[in-house]
């Protein structure tokens, strides 16, 4: 899959379009390469074939793009989808337990959702079918957005600094990335635990 994105993500200027759309598209349905198109392209402009802040620019503008259109296929503009995933136990378990993870969390879930790894499109999906106001998505999204794609362009950048083997430095990255991505996962549930059996343990009120 690398050596298919290396040749895909060259010194062109349609380079950044080619980032933009694959993070967007995998906003909506995660089998598009986004976030190692985005590692890519940032070791690549650690040589100097790209420019990072273009990067940056089109890894946030995709994510931005993508999350927005899952968030009004949740609204009701994609509802066969939204009955589609629904039709299988899983995919209404997974959207269930999203909703209820909108509920109680709101903008820092949105915001973070963009770092899980398979869960940012339900979340987001999930928020649209709950008319979570537009406003504050769009402001949490805009925040979890350039968060993402400076984190996603930055480590690749770090990683084309650091190794003089472009594929050391390719390989090194998108592993960090997903051990970040798969961190945060865990740590998220370890702390919803962890405030779970503090409410359990607290003595009831006389």
């Amino acid at each position: 899959m690398l050596d298919g994105l290396i040749d895909l993500v060259t010194g062109s200027p349609l380079t950044y379009l080619l980032v933009a759309g694959l993070v967007a598209g995998d906003a909506i349905l995660p089998l598009f390469p986004g976030e190692t198109a985005v590692v890519v392209a940032g070791v690549l402009a650690a040589d100097g074939a790209l420019i990072v802040w273009l990067v940056l620019a089109a890894a946030a503008g995709g994510a931005f793009v993508g999350d927005l259109t899952a968030y009004l296929i949740g609204r009701g503009v994609g509802g066969r989808l939204v009955r589609r995933i629904e039709r299988s136990e899983k995919g209404r378990r997974r959207l269930d337990k999203a909703r209820e993870a909108v509920k109680r969390r709101g903008m820092g879930l949105i915001v973070t959702a963009q770092f899980l790894p398979g869960g940012r499109n339900v979340v987001m999906i999930a928020a649209g079918s709950l008319n979570y106001p537009l406003r504050r998505f769009l402001l949490a999204e805009g925040i979890g957005a350039v968060l993402w794609g400076a984190f996603q362009t930055g480590i690749g950048y770090l990683g084309g600094r650091t190794f003089a083997s472009t594929w050391t430095a390719l390989i090194v990255s998108v592993a960090v990335g997903i051990a970040f991505g798969a961190g945060v996962e865990v740590g998220g549930r370890l702390w919803r635990r962890h405030k779970g059996s503090g409410r359990r343990a607290s003595p009831e009120p006389a």
